[in-house]
């Protein structure tokens, strides 16, 4: 406001300047990460990683599923039929000579409007089946689950330093899921602050095999917790985390000391390739504690993903960090619910992934400011940017 000499931009200036600004907004919120480093902000060797889901500036109105298009199109016919029920008692009261409350013109007008709507909606259904679900106001947003139920929403994802809680990356994708988004923000994040290697912690939403081995090669070293589902066991206590893998037999030794040897079925489900089980049946048909390893009737499989051994490597690495991990959540929550609360952002003005990139930029810019000038003070800021 100083600084304009109190000029009120009105809210179509605001949107040009975002719309019309991207890259130099881009470059304005890695600049000012490079101030905070030369203040030495920045530890830049560990971040933590998560995301969040931001309203859309997308009504629900203007989302179309197959389902809810049905349920309208039903309801549009059943209206349709009363107004042609309507539209004959019209009909026994012009001969009985009582005037109905509307007229053969206003019903009939009334049903052309609905046959047209219902034509728009069966071409709608025919564009949801083709292309999927179809959002009209902002094509890139998605339908997504939230803490509060669903809502049609951008997912922000962003990597905190751990020195002192700066935002380093921040991306947005229309994917509601989180799991294949790992290895972009961390390597975004390592690359902001060009560093060789960083290590990047994510909670287990984030857990994918393939994403550690895409890491592995860029050198990002990742702590991510993994959620443990005893595949066919009937206690935690036979977990597959129990099962020992054993480099030397390419195999898995279970709590009971039998090993479990890769097995290949005759015919591959294509839905599982890559693939490998490891079973050992004759040494399950002879255990006293079958009945709490497995259900099955022929006994325990163990089943290795592709890239399994990168998951083994980072669930061991985990379990040695877990004072490290610990802060994981206290450390990349703190700047959502600061921008959620205190900034009062959590729903999308712009629209298209790229906008709403460049809005979430903004954002996190504005909160790294308030950070830094709550470290180190406004008159060293104004004193590195005027040297």
């Amino acid at each position: 406001m100083w600084l304009i000499n109190e000029l009120k931009p009105d809210f179509k200036t605001i949107a040009d300047f975002r719309k019309n600004n991207k890259k130099q907004i881009k470059a304005a919120f890695k600049q000012f990460s490079l101030i905070c480093d030369e203040l030495g902000l920045i530890g830049k060797e560990t971040v933590a990683v998560d995301g969040s889901k931001f309203r859309a500036n997308n009504s629900r109105l203007a989302y179309h599923s197959e389902k809810k298009l049905q349920k309208k199109i039903e309801h549009y016919n059943r209206t349709a039929e009363q107004y042609l029920i309507l539209l004959d008692s019209c009909d026994d009261e012009e001969r009985n000579n009582v005037g109905p409350h509307l007229s053969r013109a206003e019903i009939e007008s009334k049903i052309d409007s609905i046959n047209k709507r219902l034509t728009e909606l069966e071409e709608l259904k025919e564009q949801v089946k083709k292309n999927g679900s179809i959002y009209t106001t902002d094509p890139d947003s998605r339908m997504m689950r939230t803490n509060n139920g669903v809502d049609i929403c951008h997912n922000v994802q962003i990597a905190v330093d751990d020195k002192n809680h700066l935002v380093v990356a921040v991306d947005v994708t229309s994917d509601p899921v989180d799991k294949k988004q790992f290895h972009n923000i961390a390597l975004q994040a390592k690359e902001e602050m060009g560093v060789d290697t960083i290590t990047a912690l994510a909670d287990k939403g984030y857990y994918s095999a393939s994403e550690f081995a895409k890491c592995k090669e860029d050198g990002i070293i990742p702590v991510v917790s993994k959620a443990d589902h005893a595949h066919m066991a009937a206690t935690n206590e036979y977990g597959k985390s129990q099962f020992k893998y054993d480099e030397v037999n390419d195999g898995y030794i279970c709590p009971q000391g039998h090993l479990l040897k890769a097995y290949k079925p005759r015919k591959e489900n294509a839905k599982y390739s890559g693939h490998i089980r490891y079973q050992n049946f004759v040494a399950c048909s002879e255990c006293s504690v079958r009945s709490k390893c497995s259900d099955s009737k022929k006994g325990r499989t163990i089943q290795d993903r592709p890239f399994q051994r990168y998951a083994d490597e980072v669930d061991k690495r985990t379990n040695e960090y877990k004072d490290m991990y610990k802060d994981r959540k206290q450390l990349v929550e703190h700047p959502f619910g600061t921008i959620k609360r205190a900034l009062g952002f959590s729903y999308f003005l712009t629209r298209g992934t790229e906008s709403v990139r460049t809005e979430s930029l903004m954002h996190f810019l504005v909160y790294n400011m308030k950070r830094a000038i709550n470290i180190v003070g406004t008159k060293e800021i104004i004193g590195i940017l005027q040297g």
